[in-house]
């Protein structure tokens, strides 16, 4: 493990900035900021492509927002802001219902507890165990979607990290639909 930095997050953002947006040299910065370049190249290296990935994202989306009429841009920002409210407050809501599922839980689990084997099978408290059971369920359902949800959203493939299927015995990459076979040195 490294040592701890020398520079506060909020340096680390600043000087980030200074390199990629005014072109800086890491030179000049670790003269400044009294650090090592290979820490400034090192800490560089580890948020750029982040950085620039999302920087893409927003050009491509403001490219795509100023393509529409005006109508269809405040439209599209307007069902934008309604999804991210949407997706905060299911958020909030399957948050909230798993605390009440986990207290419900908690007590059915504490009464069970507190009884015998034979005082348990009895109707009354099979009962208020399965309505027990029943309302964690229910609570527990708008997390469960939520994050059902979040598990179906994928992110695009990425061109650049296409998988190549090998096969054959020189193991020369061949297309996916072709089932592997050896090859003769003919075929080379």
């Amino acid at each position: 493990m490294g040592r701890k930095s020398s520079l506060t997050p909020e340096q680390w953002e600043e000087l980030i900035r200074r390199h990629l947006i005014n072109g800086e040299s890491i030179r000049s910065l670790a003269r400044e900021y009294g650090i090592a370049e290979s820490s400034i190249r090192e800490h560089i290296r580890a948020h750029k492509e982040k950085i620039e990935s999302v920087s893409k994202q927003i050009v491509d989306t403001t490219r795509a927002i100023n393509a529409l009429p005006i109508s269809s841009q405040i439209t599209a920002h307007s069902l934008a802001q309604k999804t991210l409210l949407l997706s905060e407050g299911v958020a909030d809501v399957a948050l909230d219902m798993h605390a009440v599922a986990k207290r419900v839980s908690k007590a059915t689990k504490n009464r069970a507890d507190s009884r015998t084997d034979e005082e348990l099978m009895s109707e009354e408290d099979m009962k208020s165990i399965m309505a027990a059971s029943l309302v964690v369920n229910q609570a527990l359902r708008p997390a469960n979607d939520y994050l059902a949800t979040k598990a179906r959203e994928k992110p695009e493939a990425d061109p650049e990290q296409t998988i190549k299927i090998t096969g054959g015995m020189d193991m020369t990459p061949v297309p996916y639909d072709h089932p592997p076979r050896n090859r003769s040195e003919d075929d080379l």
